[in-house]
C-alpha cells in the first residue's frame, strides 16, 4: 500500500467515477484502474462496487476511506512540522551557558538570535565548562560556551570550535590590603595569603593549583565558590583575595576593590562547541553561523 493510493480511493470516492477522478488526478483511466486493482488484490477485498457508469464503497471501502483520510491528514501535518523545522521556524536549541555567562552578556545572543529566528525555543543549561563538555558529547545538549583550552578541544574529534575571547585572571583585594602599594603580584606573594579558590569544578582551579604547586606556595583557602559576585564581596569585605578574569573583575568593581594583575601568565579563553555531525542539522547550523559573524567583544 502506497501514499499515492490512498488518494486515489479518497477522489474515486468523492467523484464516484473512475473518469472523473483520474481526470482531476492528472492520470490515464486505465493507469488509476490498474492501481486500484492492485490495491484491492493487496487487501484481499474489493473497495468498490462498479457500476455502468459509477462506483459505489464496499463496507471495507467505507472504513478504508476513513482511515485514509485520517492518514493522509496526519502525513500534511507532519510534513509541515518539518517544513518549519526546515525553514527554522520550529525547534529547540539546547544550550549550555557558563555560570559568568551573566556577566559577560551572553544571554544577549539568544536574544538576538530569537529575533532572527523567532519560532525557535530555547532550553539552557547552567554549568561549568566540563560538565558541559560531557553533556554535549553525550548528546543531550545542541551546543556551549565552555572555558578550555585549543589543544584540549583540539584531542576531540567529534567537536566543532570556535574561539570567541581571550581574557586573562587578576587578583582582586580590599582597597585596604597592603597589595594595593603593588604594581603586579608574584606567586610567591600568596604565601599564608587567606585565598579564595575556585570550585573544584572549575577549568580554572587546576591551573592555580598547579602555579602554586610549582612555587611551593600553600596559601589559606577560605572559600571556595566560582560565583563571582559572592567573590567579589567577600573580597571587598576584607577577608580573602579573590581571583578573577579581567573583564568580570571590571564588570563588578565598586569603590572597595582594587583589582591587580598577576605576574603568573593565566589566560581564560571562551569557546563556542558543537558536535561536527549537528552542523547538518538546520537549528545548530544556524545558531552556529551567527555565533561565527556575532560581534564579541573583549
Amino acid at each position: 500500500m502506497q501514499i499515492h493510493q490512498l488518494r486515489y480511493v479518497l477522489k474515486i470516492a468523492e467523484k464516484k467515477n473512475f473518469s472523473a477522478a483520474a481526470k482531476e488526478l492528472f492520470i490515464a483511466q486505465p493507469s488509476l484502474s490498474q492501481q486500484i486493482n492492485k490495491l484491492e488484490q493487496e487487501l484481499g477485498i474489493p473497495l468498490f462496487i462498479r457500476h455502468s457508469k459509477s462506483v459505489s464503497l464496499t463496507e471495507a471501502g467505507e472504513h478504508f476511506v476513513a482511515a485514509a483520510e485520517r492518514i493522509l491528514n496526519n502525513i500534511e501535518q507532519l510534513t509541515d512540522r518539518m517544513d518549519k523545522f526546515s525553514r527554522m521556524q520550529d525547534g529547540t536549541l539546547r544550550i549550555g551557558m557558563l555560570w559568568i555567562a551573566g556577566y559577560l552578556n551572553y544571554p544577549q545572543i539568544l536574544t538576538d538570535f530569537h529575533q532572527r529566528y523567532p519560532g525557535i525555543t530555547y532550553k539552557i543549561t547552567v554549568d561549568g565548562s566540563q560538565a558541559l563538555l560531557r553533556l554535549l558529547l553525550a548528546r543531550s545538549i545542541n551546543a556551549a560556551f565552555i572555558i578550555s583550552h585549543e589543544n584540549i578541544l583540539r584531542k576531540e574529534e567529534e567537536l566543532y570550535y570556535q574561539k570567541l575571547q581571550d581574557d586573562y585572571y587578576v587578583a582582586v583585594v580590599n582597597k585596604t590590603h597592603p597589595f594595593t602599594k603593588k604594581n603586579v603580584l608574584e606567586i610567591k606573594d600568596f604565601q599564608e595569603q587567606n585565598i579564595i579558590m575556585p570550585s573544584r569544578n572549575s577549568a580554572f582551579r587546576k591551573e592555580l593549583e598547579q602555579v602554586f604547586d610549582q612555587h611551593f606556595i600553600e596559601p589559606k583557602i577560605v572559600c571556595e565558590t566560582s560565583q563571582s559576585d559572592i567573590g567579589m564581596q567577600l573580597a571587598s569585605q576584607g577577608l580573602a583575595i579573590y581571583f578573577s578574569s579581567n573583564s568580570i573583575a571590571h564588570k563588578l568593581k565598586t569603590e572597595h576593590h582594587v583589582i591587580i594583575p598577576l605576574e603568573a601568565d593565566l589566560h581564560r579563553t571562551i569557546f563556542y562547541v558543537t558536535l561536527k555531525e549537528l552542523l547538518d542539522y538546520p537549528i545548530t547550523r544556524a545558531f552556529t553561523t551567527f555565533i561565527k559573524h556575532y560581534p564579541f567583544h573583549p
